[in-house]
């Protein structure tokens, strides 16, 4: 019985992949386990059951993790990443020992997952380990939601965890998984004290980041989050910073997220909102805006103001 059996039937492989190059394989035949060289070449790189899981060529995520990780080490190697953008990492600790681990990018943690690849790959295919480790059930709550994921997106929470975000299908968006694994990375781990500058205000906030959905006219709607007391930069044209090749995007909008609540409170035009926001402002540049952050009774009387514009 082939060891990916199993894990075949329960993560069908996607109908395009992409299968590695000689390079690529070269690359790491002495570091990764020769059952994952065979896969790839098999079958290739791309989703797996939707995209709950994917298997990854580990040079376009090996940046990312290593920026998590705290630096680069060859020994560490994602291999697959998970349908809400974790890495799953094998690490050669010595030449006859190795483990995989997991990089959880939400709750800014690290955990073995299994002591070889075999005891690993078997993980996968059991169902109490597949929900705690991949959100299973999460993810097709998201997949009804969002639509199907590509090759490179994956499902996360809007806002962030970090920003008071919750486990919750209505919390869930869809974007590029290396852009969302970089942004997480800059929200959790921002500048020390000593290195910022206490008479910039714009150095400890938030700047809004782009999330994608499709309408259901086929157009895309722009979204970016603005959450209570949080001090926030937006662009004052997105349109002008933001496009995506041979796609209409139908509207650019802002949501309005409380922390009190856990849960959006509305949503506006973006250049209304901005527009209902300029009392908030606090200092302009280089074709951005910083606000202040809001009460959420501040936030509300923004809707209700916006409905009369």
């Amino acid at each position: 019985m082939n060891l990916f059996d199993d894990f075949l039937l329960k993560y069908p492989p996607a109908e395009r992949l992409r299968k590695p190059s000689e390079e690529v394989l070269n690359q790491f035949r002495n570091w990764l386990p020769a059952e994952l060289l065979d896969f790839w070449q098999t079958y290739g790189f791309g989703n797996y059951g939707n995209g709950l899981l994917k298997v990854v060529d580990p040079n376009d995520y090996a940046d990312n993790l290593y920026t998590w990780l705290g630096g680069e080490n060859p020994a560490r190697i994602p291999i697959m990443v998970t349908g809400f953008g974790n890495i799953l990492y094998y690490r050669k600790l010595t030449d006859t020992v190795s483990d995989i681990a997991l990089l959880d990018i939400h709750h800014r943690r690290t955990d073995v997952c299994a002591y070889s690849f075999g005891e690993f790959v078997q993980l996968l295919t059991d169902e109490k380990a597949s929900e705690s480790l991949l959100y299973k059930t999460l993810f097709g709550q998201a997949l009804e939601k969002c639509g199907p994921l590509a090759e490179n997106e994956v499902f996360f929470f809007v806002p962030a965890l970090a920003l008071g975000g919750s486990e919750s299908v209505a919390s869930v968006g869809k974007g590029n998984a290396m852009v969302h694994q970089r942004m997480l990375f800059d929200l959790m781990n921002p500048q020390d004290d000593e290195e910022a500058d206490e008479n910039n205000p714009w150095s400890d906030a938030y700047e809004a980041q782009p999330h994608v959905f499709e309408r259901e006219d086929g157009s895309l709607m722009v979204n970016f989050t603005l959450t209570d007391t949080v001090d926030t930069i937006l662009p004052e044209a997105p349109e002008k910073l933001y496009t995506i090749e041979d796609h209409e995007i139908g509207l650019w909008a802002l949501t309005f997220f409380s922390y009190d609540d856990e849960q959006n409170i509305g949503m506006l035009e973006y250049h209304t909102a901005l527009q209902a926001l300029r009392s908030y402002v606090v200092d302009e540049a280089d074709g951005h805006v910083l606000l202040r952050g809001l009460s959420l009774e501040e936030m509300k009387q923004v809707l209700a103001q916006a409905e009369k514009l």
